[in-house]
């Protein structure tokens, strides 16, 4: 059986126009290339990168899969509608199709709810045996101890940073009102056994590690195992984690010796939020992310910083101060994103109960261009959009950018570390000005 994996383009969802994602910027998402470890062998697999390829909808497939964040869904349905149309049945998954089963089965043979493992191979069966049902969905969570090694021979290497992806861990005990993982993927955090992770990773190629999961340093005694295995590998890695990671120096420290050369902090905001974690609205958000900074360069590490405008309480102000803060403290490469009320979301729940959506085109959810889907309490919502512009473009400037990569060359004496902060930042640079 010939089967297609489709990865569904945000950015030629949003704009034919728009040129694919630079690679700097580009690593592949885990899903499919997972899906494609679950298929038996016998069976003809292939994944297209809707970013760099063209479908061919006369390919000869038997069925195809498509996975898809919400920018992307009217793309995905019309590309599943002409497969369809051709007489090719289709599957859909994905974070937005899991929130809004109903609306993506209208363009699909089966849609899968959540997680893939334990539903893939049977999906599969029900396809052969002429059974496949409308909706597929495990009523518990997938045990990561049976995830397989996933197929990355599958990808064209020329389109990403890295495509040594892979992850640890699914679920979130945290609730903040914008993210969708919690209820996606359970309260309760769920690993993938250290040996596991190390054997896999031994079966990557030479380019940078890249974990994917949501908080690496969510659980302690877990991440100080993973760390100590990472030691004798002598691979250097990055990954996302919380700023409290800068309270347990033991983990610092590991996360050092193991080949941390950068972190994805979510920082958020730069004041207490109402509906973000559990952080005091009396704390000095400001201070305690500094210290964060501070710890993570003293251990050679790198910052991503993700921050998020749009709060309630965010008025015009926020974003010049936000601006001054990462240069004060000298993050290496920032993201500037608008919260966005995706489905699935209690964020989006509440939004609709207080009417306070006026967009219900899934092409206007982006992060950037910045998606402007709601209305704001304290700021008209192209303020905000025209402010977080202004200052992406003042952050990727090409006299700040050189500013950092000396600072960068100061701090950590590493060409390597040079080069691949220049990249990303160049990276950043050209998807600001064409819009994506």
């Amino acid at each position: 059986m010939k089967i297609e994996l489709i990865n569904v383009s945000i950015h030629k969802a949003i704009s034919s126009n728009i040129k694919r994602r630079p690679k700097s910027t580009n690593y592949p998402s885990l899903g499919l290339i997972i899906i494609a470890g679950l298929t038996p062998a016998n069976d003809d697999v292939s994944i297209i990168n809707d970013d760099s390829q063209e479908i061919n909808y006369n390919s000869g497939a038997d069925l195809v899969g498509l996975s898809f964040l919400t920018p992307a869904a009217y793309r995905a349905y019309e590309i599943a509608d002409k497969f369809r149309r051709n007489n090719v049945s289709v599957v859909m998954g994905g974070v937005h199709v899991s929130a809004l089963p109903d609306e993506a089965g209208e363009h699909a043979d089966a849609v899968v709810v959540g997680e893939a493992e334990g539903i893939w191979p049977g999906l599969l069966e029900d396809f052969k045996n002429g059974k496949l049902k409308k909706i597929y969905k495990l009523n518990h969570y997938a045990e990561l101890s049976k995830v397989p090694y996933a197929r990355r021979d599958l990808l064209n290497k020329k389109d990403y940073i890295t495509t040594n992806v892979i992850q640890t861990s699914r679920g979130c005990p945290f609730d903040c009102e914008f993210c969708s993982v919690g209820d996606l993927f359970g309260r309760k955090t769920r690993f993938r056994p250290v040996k596991d992770v190390i054997g896999e990773i031994k079966t990557f190629d030479k380019q940078i590690i890249l974990f994917t999961d949501d908080n690496l340093a969510i659980n302690k005694s877990y991440t100080k195992e993973l760390f100590e295995a990472l030691i004798p590998l002598k691979r250097d890695w990055v990954g996302e984690a919380s700023w409290t990671i800068k309270n347990d120096p033991e983990l610092l420290d590991l996360a050092e010796k193991s080949g941390c050369r950068g972190l994805l902090i979510g920082f958020e905001s730069i004041h207490p939020q109402d509906h973000v974690r559990k952080v005091s609205k009396h704390q000095d958000m400001k201070q305690a992310y500094r210290e964060t900074v501070q710890k993570l360069h003293d251990h050679g590490i790198a910052i991503v910083g993700a921050f998020v405008f749009g709060f309630d309480n965010d008025d015009e102000t926020v974003f010049n101060e936000t601006l001054k803060f990462v240069r004060d403290v000298d993050i290496e490469i920032v993201e500037f994103n608008t919260i966005i009320p995706f489905p699935g979301t209690p964020l989006y729940s509440r939004l609709r109960r207080e009417d306070r959506i006026f967009e219900n085109d899934w092409r206007k959810y982006t992060y950037y261009p910045p998606g402007l889907c709601f209305y704001l309490k304290h700021m008209p919502v192209e303020e905000l959009k025209n402010n977080i512009g202004r200052i992406y473009r003042e952050f990727y400037s090409l006299k700040l950018i050189i500013l950092r990569m000396i600072s960068v060359w100061r701090r950590f004496r590493s060409i390597k570390m040079v080069v691949l902060l220049f990249l990303i930042s160049f990276g950043y640079r050209k998807r600001i000005r064409h819009g994506f």
